[in-house]
């Protein structure tokens, strides 16, 4: 009796033993194929095989996955230049790196290593825009630890640790750590004023419902406690510009809430609603008369009117124009000689220009 014999094949080497046997048949020559012909065919054959592999590698493994890796950290960086750790520092950034320049920062600080002030700076930015607050916190140390005096003259760089825990999204935490610098240091609270601007824009374009409700309390405690109205300004001024009802709506708040900023509102509105004209938003301005008349501006009301009619009038806006003058007549006001001339003129001529600069629409003050 034939006896059969039964193999388990590991599947592993079953697929090593088909590829064996297809490198077999690519590097099986014809019987009358002389040595030159093999070699050719052999050498064809590893050059493809190259290619091959040289493709599969450059699409599966970017070259950024080896930049990015902890290896590039050089192990001993006593012997770097301030310039060449500079230079690396700012490398690992670009490549969006930041664990890796935070080792480096951590190596700086053991081995007292000089960074710039300038790369400094610019890693505090870096890192604290991305909100990285355990990045900044690293970078505090180090200041604190190797350059003293540039951490007192710049207030600590507290200021970029409120930033980050702000772009975290943990805004009553870093308000209330810019708020406690702005007290501490008299000397850097213009600076401190950009830096609550930029984040008051940040937090209303991103419609950040929670963010806005803490901004709108600590502006209105700059404003109280200090007297510094220039964040809430700021705060107003991007909610009444705002497309959003909600915003606009929150600008009417602020203005009932402070006295301060309607003096100042008050002060500036002629300045506001001609800058805002250049944006073509007429409708902030129309909401910046229906503020003034409710709190009896009068004088400014009329100045501000005058802006508006005069744009409409270079816009040959024959709709709002007449309906500008319609309100003039029901409050009893009186245009210029010369407005009032235009839109005489223009009503006759009735002239609809193909190249206004802004598309005309129904324009309806409201009262």
């Amino acid at each position: 009796m034939t006896k059969m014999l039964c193999l388990r094949v590991n599947p592993a080497s079953f697929r090593l033993l088909l590829m064996s046997q297809k490198l077999v048949g690519a590097f099986t020559m014809p019987s009358n194929a002389t040595h030159l012909e093999a070699y050719d065919t052999t050498n064809e054959f590893l050059v493809m095989q190259k290619s091959q592999v040289r493709s599969h590698f450059t699409t599966d493994f970017n070259l950024n996955y080896f930049n990015n890796n902890e290896n590039t950290v050089p192990k001993d960086i006593t012997n770097m230049s301030v310039e060449d750790i500079d230079n690396l520092l700012k490398k690992l950034l670009q490549n969006n790196n930041t664990k890796a320049a935070v080792k480096v920062i951590k190596k700086c600080t053991e081995s007292k290593r000089i960074i710039s002030a300038a790369t400094v700076k610019e890693i505090f930015r870096s890192v604290s825009i991305a909100g990285h607050v355990d990045s900044v916190l690293v970078l505090l140390s180090y200041v604190e630890k190797v350059n003293p005096n540039l951490y007192r003259r710049n207030g600590q760089f507290i200021h970029y640790l409120a930033k980050a825990q702000c772009m975290k999204g943990n805004s009553d935490k870093g308000l209330s750590i810019l708020k406690g610098a702005y007290e501490k240091y008299e000397g850097l609270r213009n600076f401190y004023r950009i830096i609550l601007r930029e984040l008051i824009q940040d937090s209303v374009l991103n419609r950040s419902e929670a963010s806005v409700v803490t901004f709108k309390k600590y502006v209105l405690e700059f404003s109280e406690e200090w007297k510094d109205h220039y964040p809430l300004v700021c705060f107003w001024h991007i909610c009444w510009c705002s497309d959003w009802f909600s915003d606009q709506m929150l600008s009417n708040e602020l203005l009932e809430t402070s006295e301060a900023l309607r003096s100042i509102v008050k002060e500036r509105s002629l300045v506001f609603s001609a800058n805002i004209l250049r944006e073509f938003n007429e409708d902030a301005v129309v909401r910046m008369l229906q503020t003034l008349l409710k709190y009896k501006m009068m004088e400014e009301y009329v100045k501000v009117l005058q802006v508006l009619f005069a744009y409409k009038l270079r816009n040959k806006d024959l709709k709002g124009c007449t309906e500008i003058v319609k309100n003039c007549e029901m409050l009893g006001i009186a245009l210029p000689s010369k407005q009032q001339g235009s839109y005489i003129k223009m009503l006759i001529d009735r002239e609809e220009p193909s190249d206004s600069p802004t598309k005309s629409k129904t324009f309806k003050l409201q009262f």
